[in-house]
């Protein structure tokens, strides 16, 4: 696993639980809106391999939080772009940690295998755009069945997860947010993110973040399918 950075303590993750928050490298997405290139782009990762946090370091510090720490989250930039993820998984449940796992849903056949083999407790996948619409943010070329087939498993799973889309003026509509909703129908859960000003990927991005107003109407299209919607502001 290339561990770029760990947050030790977060409530953020789950209300009420300790959480500790671990960043892999890597992703396979170039969203004009990403806030972490460093962590995307090739050329600004090569400048982070001298500083990348080894295994051991992480375990060690996991092994003597044992009694604080009840969930351990592995996120960004795309977790199952990493060969040892299982593998990490299974280590950090042997300690008797909960794990939750962020994901773009790049990669079902991993998801399917450690939901069989109980590795994971909690899934967050993010939903970039409305189905067959990916590619218009995440700006690569991709097969959206992959992404298609992770929904499906994640919606059948017998675990907590939620679904999420970080929403912005010009990029999404009412109508992106009302086939979202349709597509995960009856998902447990389903975040409105707007989207908030910082360096972006893309130095040219145009942003603008949706007003509280307008995330409520947001929501009310995506509450035709949904019975639990809700806005990280």
């Amino acid at each position: 696993m290339l561990i770029s950075w760990i947050n030790r303590f977060s409530l953020i993750e789950f209300p009420w639980e300790i959480c500790s928050v671990i960043f892999t490298l890597w992703c396979n997405f170039r969203c004009d809106y990403c806030h972490n290139s460093e962590f995307v782009l090739p050329e600004k990762i090569a400048k982070l391999k001298t500083n990348i946090i080894p295994q051991k370091a992480i375990f060690n510090f996991l092994e003597s939080r044992k009694w604080q720490l009840s969930w351990v989250s592995i996120c960004w930039w795309e977790p199952t772009m990493q060969k040892d993820l299982f593998e990490f998984c299974k280590k950090v449940k042997s300690m008797w940690f909960l794990v939750k796992l962020d994901t773009n849903g790049r990669d079902p056949d991993i998801l399917q295998k450690l939901l069989a083999e109980k590795m994971v407790d909690y899934i967050a996948m993010d939903i970039k755009q409305e189905i067959w619409k990916f590619s218009e943010v995440a700006w690569v070329e991709l097969d959206e069945t992959n992404y298609l087939k992770s929904i499906d498993i994640i919606l059948n799973s017998n675990i907590n997860y939620e679904f999420r889309t970080t929403v912005i003026k010009w990029v999404h509509s009412k109508e992106n947010i009302w086939n979202i909703a349709k597509y995960i129908k009856n998902a447990k859960s389903y975040f409105l993110q707007n989207f908030r000003p910082w360096i972006t990927l893309n130095p040219n991005f145009q942003w603008e973040s949706f007003s509280r107003m307008e995330l409520e109407e947001l929501k009310s299209e995506a509450e035709k399918y949904l019975k639990k919607v809700a806005i990280r502001n």
